[in-house]
């Protein structure tokens, strides 16, 4: 009897040893099919403490297994990384749970906690998905970019300037008025002289007239009045004679009146002409002639004069540096170009024009992000349309990807707000006049660098009545 009661123990035993491997065995098939999921998986007893952490949750949030698995979820909580716990939430509020988190290692996740309940309807288990969402935005963060562009590329085609001639965008109601009135003008020979700061696009506006005019078959010269010496531009103009000076080439040779012949000369910085020389402008304007250095003969010229300045003419009459008479003669039309600060819906346009222009010039493949375009459209352009177009080609030379950063912007760009007059508040003041100060001393160096309330809404951030309001509040006006 003693030996069958030791058999039959020993029976059991083997029993048990099996139903042991036999668990074992499935606890190893449970792991390899939590480890083996792309989601982290994280299993909490009814108390929150955990039992089981695959390796995708590892992988995911950056918190190691063994720093968990046995831990309470209370005792994980932190400030910054984990200011909450879904499976807290879940046996606070006895459902699932969603809530989107960012992990200690820059992942975007979703994580999601569904509660398991027992026969008496007590929580036992939370099991805690988490997916890494951080490429769904990427995707997401890519569609507004790519709709965003497609908006961009749209606002180009509607600002392409009807008439001859490539490159001439415009999208603001200023430069289609500007250009509307070149059209209008161009189909006749009068004088235009062309207004604005430097860098406006001055010389893509003559272009435009010419292009357009019944001389675009003919030459387009450009002469820049300031550039070249006093000594030296007349003869440039108006050509010479064989022996008019030493160094004068044996068969002389023609000036640019005549080089212009059948088409335009463009009179760039005609504010910088020498008195010397006006005159005989006035001259050539007048009577369509010209005489060369050293000749007595005079020569026919069928030219059409376009020209331009920065300079403030009426105040250089006023001042007796400039002949009125000249000028009278030169503003027979005037097209003033206002500067790029004040049109900031070209921006964008010209920005995509031009980078296209370099990108098929470079052989490159650059594109604007959002973030660029913004920060683009913050910047006050001192430099105007020029600034752009060297700040465009920089970017495509020097840029390191193919989708543009801010970090690509020129030094200019990135060092826009370091270079503005700090804000500072002088003593210890009341919180609420400290705050008021500064709103005060941020408006005022906004309105030393932009001219509108729009402008100023856009550069800091807030509506553009919250603007009007706030400087009506501190008696401070635009420009």
């Amino acid at each position: 009897m003693h030996q069958t009661q030791s058999d039959e123990l020993l029976q059991q035993l083997q029993t048990i040893q099996a139903e042991l491997k036999h668990c074992r065995k499935q606890v190893e098939d449970y792991e390899a099919v939590l480890n083996s999921s792309f989601d982290g998986i994280l299993i909490t007893d009814g108390e929150g403490n955990v039992l089981m952490v695959n390796q995708a949750y590892e992988r995911l949030t950056g918190i190691k297994i063994d720093e968990i698995t046995g831990k309470n979820m209370r005792d994980m909580l932190d400030p910054t990384y984990m200011p909450n716990s879904v499976v807290l939430m879940v046996l606070e509020e006895k459902k699932t749970v969603t809530i989107p988190h960012f992990t200690r290692n820059a992942k975007s996740i979703t994580v999601t906690g569904n509660p398991v309940f027992n026969k008496q309807g007590e929580i036992y288990r939370v099991i805690t998905n988490v997916r890494d969402t951080t490429e769904l935005i990427e995707l997401r963060q890519e569609l507004l970019r790519a709709q965003a562009m497609e908006k961009v590329y749209h606002q180009l085609e509607n600002a392409r300037v009807a008439g001859e001639g490539e490159g001439f965008v415009a999208l603001s109601n200023a430069m289609k008025s500007v250009f509307a009135l070149a059209l209008k003008v161009s189909s006749v020979d009068a004088t235009v002289l062309i207004l604005g700061e430097s860098g406006v696009g001055k010389e893509v506006v003559a272009k435009y007239i010419h292009q357009n005019s019944p001389r675009r078959n003919g030459p387009f010269i450009t002469v820049n009045c300031g550039a070249i010496p006093e000594q030296l531009l007349e003869s440039e103009l108006f050509g010479y004679v064989e022996g008019a000076f030493t160094g004068a080439a044996r068969a002389g040779k023609a000036g640019l009146f005549e080089t212009a012949s059948g088409g335009t000369l463009f009179l760039d910085e005609i504010g910088e002409l020498p008195l010397s020389l006006q005159v005989k402008i006035l001259r050539a304007l007048e009577t369509r002639e010209i005489m060369r250095i050293g000749s007595t003969k005079p020569v026919a010229v069928d030219v059409r004069i376009l020209a331009a300045t920065n300079r403030d003419l009426e105040q250089m009459v006023a001042n007796r540096r400039f002949r009125s008479d000249l000028y009278y003669r030169l503003n027979v039309i005037r097209i003033a170009i206002p500067p790029l600060r004040e049109r900031i819906e070209d921006i964008v346009p010209l920005s995509v024009y031009y980078m296209n222009y370099f990108n098929k010039r470079y052989h490159q493949r650059k594109k604007l992000t959002r973030e660029v375009i913004s920060e683009l459209e913050k910047y006050p352009w001192p430099g105007n349309v020029r600034e752009l177009k060297n700040c465009m080609e920089q970017m495509v030379v020097l840029g390191l990807d193919e989708l543009l950063q801010i970090g690509d912007l020129p030094l200019f760009h990135q060092e826009r707000q370091t270079s503005c007059q700090a804000v500072q508040v002088s003593g210890i003041i009341p919180l609420k006049e400290a705050l008021e100060e500064t709103e005060k001393q941020l408006l005022e160096n906004a309105l030393k660098k932009y001219r509108t309330s729009r402008q100023i809404a856009r550069v800091i951030g807030i509506d553009q009545s919250t603007v009007v309001r706030k400087l009506n509040k501190y008696g401070l006006q635009t420009n």
